[in-house]
């Protein structure tokens, strides 16, 4: 037991070395400077947990010692506490992925303005990370609900209701027209809060003809090899297998189609120049459905919103080229998947669209007006090289514009007039595609920065006519 003992002393010695260590690296980057006030949230939550670890750590030296206690029982309890560290690491190293030279900060105050109001109440952190990917987490309520009764409770006090931690690529932080991708990520949240799952998924049943015939196939092949699985649990594994990818792929179906409620043709712009180089159109997984299929939906409802036949011969040949590609049948070697793909239908990407329009019912979509009237007034600025982020008469205060008018204008270019864009730009700035699309994302990114400079100096003024009142 004395081994135990020593062994017991050594494991709160180094946690509470490493609870020190997360203190002092809070210190050091607090002071640096973060595009969101959830980066500091989160560090405030960090720093305060780590505290209160360290002094649960202490007062289990006594307990540890008193011989009433098991090895198994002291093994326990310590690991209740140390586990929570790395979780403390793993934050910390999102916050620093966070501040404003490895993350856009032009673009990242106008999405937590868009962010919060679509999702009250709210706060984001947005990280640049080394993978191609892109994601959303909430963090906030997870945690509450972790440490409720526990004394790390009070520590979740220093979080907003909703703290989302947004991850986009590393490498293309500045890309900035890619980035419409992030309605996809807030459709997530909205598909969450709103609980679409409970209405929209038992709408949705696979065929029992299909699940019985794959059972039969399996037992009948495990029947060969003369050590066959009872067929009742065969189904059993079958229908996890079929009910896990449904619901993963109505999921992210659903986001795609909230993120086109959004953030209209850009979220498809940017997801058909993303997810192409990330999978082959046909390939799935238990959580996410083929391109294929998700390029049909986002172009079923581009067909239904937009105007598609009056929009630029380039965008209509591209669109084209889509609709062609994913009306072709999608075909798997896995049986899950494709018992999957018959049962997410036409009908069922009806269905998931009524529920985009149910869950973003009170919120102020992207529209086709809105589209046509961005590709009049904007892109022509862009073209000229000025940053569209204000618009109004010379000489006058002007309007802000928002998030997804600047961003499809910016794609309207890209695909549409870029050769134009290319031609004035200086040498250096046009010797390939991909420097001149870099001045074409600076371009964006900066009305973005002008038009968030435009609504803070909006709100400062209203809040300072409200003090005077």
């Amino acid at each position: 037991m004395d081994s135990y003992g020593r062994i017991a002393a050594l494991k709160i010695e180094t946690a509470q070395d490493r609870a020190h260590a997360v203190i002092e690296e809070v210190q050091r980057v607090e002071n640096r400077v973060y595009a969101s006030p959830g980066s500091r949230n989160l560090l405030s939550f960090v720093s305060d947990a780590a505290v209160k670890i360290d002094v649960l750590l202490e007062n289990e030296k006594a307990l540890t010692q008193t011989g009433l206690l098991t090895v198994s029982q002291i093994e326990t309890r310590l690991h209740r506490i140390t586990k929570l560290i790395p979780l403390l690491h793993w934050m910390l190293g999102f916050v620093e992925g966070s501040e404003v030279h490895r993350s856009p900060a032009q673009l990242i105050p106008t999405l937590r303005r868009y962010a919060q109001s679509i999702l009250p109440d709210s706060e984001i952190v947005v990280r640049s990370k080394p993978e191609l990917n892109y994601s959303i987490q909430d963090i906030a309520k997870p945690l509450a609900e972790l440490f409720k009764g526990t004394p790390l409770e009070t520590s979740c006090s220093k979080l907003p209701d909703r703290l989302f931690m947004m991850s986009i690529p590393g490498v293309e932080s500045g890309h900035i027209l890619i980035h419409a991708v992030l309605s996809h990520e807030l459709g997530h949240a909205l598909y969450n809060k709103k609980e679409i799952a409970k209405e929209l998924l038992p709408k949705i049943g696979f065929n029992e003809n299909l699940v019985k015939g794959l059972v039969k196939m399996m037992f009948e092949n495990q029947e060969k090899q003369g050590n066959p699985t009872p067929e009742l649990r065969i189904r059993k594994q079958v229908t996890q297998e079929i009910t896990g990818r449904v619901h993963g792929w109505i999921k992210e179906l659903c986001s795609d189609a909230i993120g086109i409620r959004l953030f209209g043709p850009a979220l498809f712009f940017a997801a058909a120049h993303l997810l192409t180089s990330l999978r082959p159109l046909d390939k799935s997984s238990e959580t996410h459905p083929p391109l294929r299929l998700r390029t049909k939906l986002m172009i079923r409802m581009l067909k239904e919103l937009y105007t598609v036949e009056r929009w630029h011969d380039e965008l209509q040949a591209f669109v084209r080229l889509w609709d062609e590609v994913s009306g072709e049948p999608i075909f798997s070697t896995n049986p899950y998947d494709q018992i999957a793909l018959e049962t997410v239908n036409d009908a069922a990407l009806d269905l998931i669209s009524a529920a985009s329009d149910t869950a973003t019912a009170s919120l102020s979509c992207y529209t086709s007006s809105q589209f046509t009237r961005d590709i009049k007034v904007l892109a022509p600025l862009l073209l000229s090289y000025i940053p569209p982020g204000e618009v109004g008469p010379y000489g006058q205060c002007g309007t802000a514009e928002k998030l997804a008018s600047i961003i499809n204008s910016g794609w309207h270019v890209y695909l549409c007039d870029f050769e134009t864009f290319k031609q004035n730009l200086h040498p250096n700035d046009a010797r390939t595609r991909f420097s001149a699309a870099t001045k074409l994302h600076e371009l964006v990114l900066k009305a973005l920065e002008i038009s968030g400079i435009q609504v803070a100096w909006e709100e400062a003024s209203r809040d300072s006519k409200r003090r005077k009142g």
